[in-house]
């Protein structure tokens, strides 16, 4: 049941228990993603190689190649 100005939201919506409540009782099931991402991107993106780090778009990634960029060498 979507009205016709929530269709351009940008924000996340979340399930609180009074909205669960109010679906069930319009007949609606709500069904949380079998996924749950619990970490952050920068660190997921920290863990990745160059050549795969170079794939990535946002302004995240950028940050990392920066961050990378600016990183004293390390001989180790």
């Amino acid at each position: 049941m979507t009205k016709p100005y929530q269709d351009n939201w940008v924000e996340p919506f979340f399930i609180t228990e009074y909205i669960a409540a109010e679906m069930a009782a319009m007949g609606d099931k709500f069904e949380p993603p079998s996924i749950v991402c619990t970490v952050r991107l920068s660190d997921v993106l920290r863990r990745m190689g160059v050549a795969e780090l170079g794939l990535q778009p946002g302004e995240i990634a950028d940050q990392e190649r920066e961050r990378r960029r600016n990183k004293p060498f390390s001989a180790c």
